[in-house]
């Protein structure tokens, strides 16, 4: 029977001691003279299987804090072996997680039991849940397509009735305020004869030729640096120096007439219906703003509204008939006949003149 010295035995009581408590243990020593002998034999085995189990709750260390990088070393201990299919496993297993994280939800995983089918059912959900949001940004995209579509036509609605300043103020503010312009000039254009051709149209026929008539005389404004204020029945009102064309307000008006009645001539050439154009202008102070609440109508006021209303009426079909205020505002490069002195009801005698072409462009009639 072997002889055991007590010193040995108190060193593997203390290995054992320290691995039950968690902590490191340091293999046991013999003296280089020990016998080869059972004892040594024994601490042999003790000192392999505490350098093993500290490779074992290393490793295990480390996948508690998520590092799967550790590594193994050849040790014969099964739980050992284990531990290294375990790490290939969750090594493949972040990998698995990784590729789901950038978007693919077809991987699978294969071991590890019931939590392989927990797993792969996470997946599915996961799918099933980013078809879900897929399909419900495409819907909400569709939908701000279509309120942006709808809200570009309100836009296109609104500046058709407004300047784009009283449009933009109504839609930050939802109100706007009148505006005093004190130099700005007004054009007013009657159809002639209109009154006995309406009761000679079709109603459809005569909407038509009006629609095509100030469509017609839009494009001219517009293009003219001008803006149409209203319609009132085959009357058409315009101005020039509210919000653009402030430098040659007076000039763009009248410019924008010329074409006007050109427009006409043209248009009633192999025409039958024949229209003729009546054009009054003046130069003065207008007050915009809009008028209602329920539905929003833009228009202007003041005697030069007045006075250019004025001037149409004293006009004659295809002329253009100027003030005196606004004949000085155009300068010298119009060919003008002076009319003299006309009595102007609430106004007394003023000065007119008829505006025939621009000096030099061979549009003079």
């Amino acid at each position: 029977m072997v002889e055991v010295d007590e010193a040995i035995l108190d060193k593997l009581s203390e290995a054992f001691y320290l691995l039950l408590r968690g902590r490191p243990a340091a293999p046991v020593e013999l003296p280089p003279e020990y016998p080869e002998n059972e004892l040594r034999q024994l601490v042999g085995y003790i000192n392999r299987f505490l350098a093993e189990y500290g490779d074992l709750s290393g490793c295990m260390s480390s996948i508690a804090h998520g590092d799967l990088d550790f590594s193994l070393g050849n040790g014969r201990l099964a739980a050992l072996q284990e531990l290294k299919s375990l790490q290939g496993n969750l090594r493949h297993l972040t990998w698995k997680t990784q590729q789901i994280a950038a978007g693919d939800f077809e991987q699978k995983v294969d071991f590890m039991g019931d939590f392989s089918e927990a797993f792969n059912s996470m997946t599915r959900q996961l799918k099933e849940a980013f078809d879900k949001i897929a399909r419900q940004n495409d819907e909400l995209s569709e939908a701000y397509r279509e309120i942006t579509r709808e809200k570009e036509k309100s836009d296109r609605l609104l500046l058709n009735i407004l300047p784009v300043r009283v449009a933009e103020d109504l839609k930050l503010t939802g109100h706007t305020t009148p505006e005093t312009f004190e130099d700005v000039t007004v054009a007013f254009a009657d159809l002639v004869g209109f009154t006995n051709l309406s009761a000679e149209l079709e109603p459809k026929v005569l909407i038509d030729e009006l629609n095509e008539i100030f469509t017609g005389f839009d494009l001219i404004i517009e293009r003219n640096d001008c803006e149409r204020i209203k319609t009132i029945g085959d009357a058409y009102l315009a101005v020039s120096g509210m919000n653009t064309g402030h430098d040659r307000h007076a000039r763009n008006i009248v410019d924008a007439a010329l074409e006007m009645v050109h427009f006409l001539e043209v248009r009633n050439d192999g025409n039958h219906i024949r229209w003729q154009v009546r054009l009054g202008i003046h130069t003065g102070k207008v007050v915009g703003g809009v008028v209602g609440i329920k539905k929003y109508i833009y228009d202007v006021f003041g005697d030069t509204i007045n006075t250019a209303c004025r001037m149409e009426q004293n006009s004659e079909p295809m002329k253009i008939n100027l003030s005196e205020v606004a004949r000085l505002k155009i300068g010298d490069g119009y060919e003008l006949v002076e009319r003299g002195e006309l009595q102007v009801k609430g106004k007394g005698g003023m000065k007119m003149f008829f505006v025939t072409g621009r000096k030099g462009s061979g549009e003079g009639r």
